[in-house]
């Protein structure tokens, strides 16, 4: 089964919710605790389980990547780039950072 892109509403269990994807990354925890005003989190699930997240804030006219996090099990298998390439669906005008650039090329982007 696929990586699946969907929208994950924040809320307050969402940490926990996300608490395997985040277990070694403190700092993305505390973002998702006090998330800045019209953040939108996209989750990549696999079978049924969040696997992992996307961050993004408005920017102009569309919305600009914060964080991309992935599972420690799961990295460096081109999870982050099938979400990068997801999300872009789901948010019009995404841009990143020049940090997630060779992540962006993986994805086609």
């Amino acid at each position: 089964m696929p990586l699946i892109a969907r929208e994950h509403h924040l809320n307050s269990g969402s940490t926990e919710y996300f608490a395997r994807v985040l277990r070694d990354l403190p700092e993305i925890q505390a973002q998702l605790a006090a998330p800045p005003a019209g953040t939108r989190l996209i989750e990549g699930h696999f079978n049924g389980k969040p696997l992992a997240l996307l961050l993004a804030e408005p920017a102009g006219a569309g919305w600009q990547v914060k964080t991309i996090a992935v599972h420690p099990a799961s990295r460096g298998r081109g999870v982050g780039s099938t979400l990068l390439a997801q999300a872009g669906a789901l948010l019009p005008g995404l841009g990143w950072p020049d940090c997630l650039e060779g992540v962006a090329r993986r994805a086609g982007l």
